[in-house]
């Protein structure tokens, strides 16, 4: 028997195999357990938080291989068994209006929180109030989300960024805003280079360069000067220290509006850091400014599940005032790409199918199937890519 380890909080750890990190339960606390398998010995195999365990039932349950129930961690017996208590109907019904309820609360609080970050009131707030709502983002706990609501809040997200006036079009005034008063054109050209103006321009090398330097990695750039200072360079050029510098310079030298402006800059870049944490990602906007384009975010998550490696882009553009998101999605060398948008620009979209194809094809590429949603709500959860979502046609 495995002998479980109760720490001083009442957090129940419990070592298997060989694995170094254990599973934790906590006492009182509810959970969804998936049943993965019913052997002929009558032991469950469960999943819960992503972690496998065996159960010996102590009666007879009705339950089936793929069910899920939810149950209730006990205090562990004497023996070191713990007990897990399986919910009644009627209470996981009352538990899970309760979490419904807990859910649209956070989701909401947190809306308002991105929706102040996004907005242009934000400059006039005091820094110590602007630093106290970084803080509280970034402490955030996505995980107490269910996947539909965390769809739900990234969409609200992404529409508080459009709703304003995007991070793309705000670097561009403050560019503008630096000629005028004849800022050092070295901080100017910084800033340029971080921006694709032209369709020439958009290289893989050099889009590649342009995220990684729109701020969102800042933090992780910094662990690895401390461990090699030769990776200096990359500080340098990122935009999270440029603007901090142009805003340090612009209040030394009493240039209110460009401190505002570019301070404005630098909490757009910690909301696109707050979702990236969230949804465990690599989230910020997508550094192109065109004509055709009025703003654009762009989303990277990489990750293995049942042995396959996954990487998976969520792009969300605003094309002439009208929305397109797509998300494309690489499995084992397969690609598969799916649509959302007004049903006019899906049309336009799917009488391109054949280029679309024929591109994936002169590049070497396995386009494996092409699919179209109704909700960007339902885009989002595929990019987040729940079992069995990862189903198209063509």
């Amino acid at each position: 028997m495995i002998q479980p380890v109760i720490d001083q909080s009442g957090i129940i750890h419990i070592f298997k195999g060989k694995q170094a990190l254990p599973i934790k339960l906590a006492i009182g606390e509810i959970l969804t357990a998936e049943i993965m398998d019913i052997f002929p010995t009558g032991t469950i195999q469960i999943k819960i938080n992503n972690r496998i365990i065996n159960a010996q039932p102590q009666r007879e349950l009705p339950l089936n291989k793929g069910d899920t129930v939810m149950v209730k961690v006990e205090k562990p017996l004497q023996d070191g068994t713990v007990p897990l208590r399986v919910l009644s109907a009627s209470e996981t019904e009352q538990i899970q209006k309760a979490l419904l309820k807990t859910e649209s609360e956070i989701s909401n609080k947190i809306f308002k929180l991105i929706d102040s970050l996004f907005s242009q009131n934000i400059s006039s707030m005091k820094e110590t109030k602007q630093s106290q709502m970084i803080q509280t983002l970034l402490t955030f706990k996505a995980e107490n989300l269910s996947q539909t609501q965390k769809a739900v809040l990234m969409q609200k997200m992404i529409d508080a960024i459009f709703s304003y006036k995007n991070t793309i079009k705000n670097l561009q005034g403050l560019i503008k805003l630096l000629e005028e008063n004849n800022f050092p054109g070295e901080q100017i050209a910084s800033l340029k280079n971080i921006i694709i103006t032209s369709h020439e321009e958009l290289t893989p090398e050099k889009l590649k360069n342009c995220l990684l330097n729109t701020g969102v990695s800042f933090e992780s750039k910094i662990k690895q000067f401390l461990s090699d200072a030769s990776n200096f360079e990359q500080i340098k050029n990122d935009l999270k220290i440029i603007v901090d510098n142009i805003t340090k310079q612009a209040k030394a030298e009493g240039m209110e509006e460009i401190a505002d402006k570019a301070q404005h800059i630098l909490r757009q870049i910690e909301g696109y850091q707050v979702l990236s944490k969230t949804y465990q990602s690599f989230f910020t906007f997508l550094p192109v400014l065109w004509k055709e384009i009025e703003g654009g975010t762009c989303a990277f998550k990489r990750f293995k599940r049942q042995d396959k490696d996954y990487y998976t882009v969520f792009v969300s553009l605003n094309i002439g005032g009208q929305p397109l998101s797509f998300v494309v999605t690489m499995v084992e060398r397969s690609f598969f790409v799916s649509f959302s948008g007004k049903p006019e620009t899906i049309q336009i979209v799917k009488n391109h199918e054949e280029d679309l194809k024929k591109r994936f094809a002169e590049q070497g590429l396995l386009l494996s199937g092409i699919n179209y949603v109704t909700k960007a709500e339902e885009l989002l959860k595929q990019w987040q890519i729940q079992e069995g979502l990862v189903s198209v046609r063509i």
